[in-house]
């Protein structure tokens, strides 16, 4: 039981496809596994049948997992060996037969990993939850959604899998955010000098309404004053109140001060 969970958690296969492994569909030397067929559970009995989509998959292999499935493969024909009989390519990879010559049945796959959740008080008890880790782990790594849908037999170029598993598409997408964040060096904003004389009067106005020092409702100095005081033209000090105005920073009306805007929240 432990090598099939293992196996599904990386390969992602559905407990039908895993219930119609054969040694022939696992290619030791190249280290892959083909998912060909798969197994239904019906009253009249199991029935073998394409797979979901009606095509085979090929799946890579780690050099661990060969490894188990090599330990596997041997403890399968020494028994066999034990038997007076040889272990067929066409025995199944997880069998209650002697011989490898039965499957398990889909359901009692199922069974049987609900039994040995509920033992070890793991989170869910649902055996397609292992197909989910499968998903949500190499999205999480990276791996690109075609590669994953390829490995879950998932048709649709993607589609069906990014349907799926968009809540954690989304989350892998935040994680990618916040780590570019910590990679790329972050652009420090500089200070924008005022070039002429109405920008040196707006910039003046805007730090003391950011600063508090003109509060909302406050009265400006009037076009007048800021002339003489900056040594400009009414013109000039004029544009500068413009300026404030079109940023919504203060509020300007035909025959009275202009004052800072009630609704303005500077910063």
């Amino acid at each position: 039981m432990g090598l099939l969970l293992w196996l599904r958690m990386l390969t992602g296969p559905r407990r039908g496809e895993v219930s119609a492994l054969r040694w022939r569909h696992i290619d030791f030397e190249r280290r892959l596994v083909t998912v060909h067929r798969s197994n239904a559970q019906t009253k009249a009995g199991i029935k073998e049948k394409q797979t979901k989509t009606g095509q085979a998959r090929k799946i890579a292999l780690d050099e661990h997992t060969v490894g188990l499935l090599t330990t596997h493969r041997q403890r399968w024909e020494s028994r066999c060996d034990e038997l007076g009989c040889a272990l067929s390519s066409e025995a199944f990879v997880f069998s209650p037969a002697p011989d490898g010559s039965m499957p398990y049945l889909p359901r009692a796959i199922s069974q049987r990993y609900r039994r040995l959740a509920l033992r070890l008080k793991l989170r869910s008890t649902r055996l397609h939850s292992l197909r989910h880790y499968s998903a949500t782990e190499l999205d999480a790594a990276g791996v690109d959604i075609r590669t994953v849908a390829g490995r879950l037999g998932h048709g649709s170029g993607g589609a069906t899998t990014l349907k799926v598993y968009a809540g954690w598409v989304n989350e892998a997408d935040r994680r990618a955010a916040d780590t570019m964040a910590t990679i790329v060096p972050k652009p420090v904003p500089t200070a924008v000098t005022p070039r002429g004389p109405y920008e040196v009067i707006a910039a003046a106005l805007r730090e003391q309404i950011r600063t508090g020092h003109l509060k909302p409702g406050d009265l400006l100095p009037t076009v007048a004053e800021l002339a003489v005081a900056n040594m400009v033209a009414v013109g000039t000090a004029h544009r500068a109140l413009t300026v404030l105005r079109d940023e919504g920073l203060i509020d300007v009306a035909s025959g009275r001060r202009a004052a800072v805007a009630t609704a303005s929240h500077p910063g």
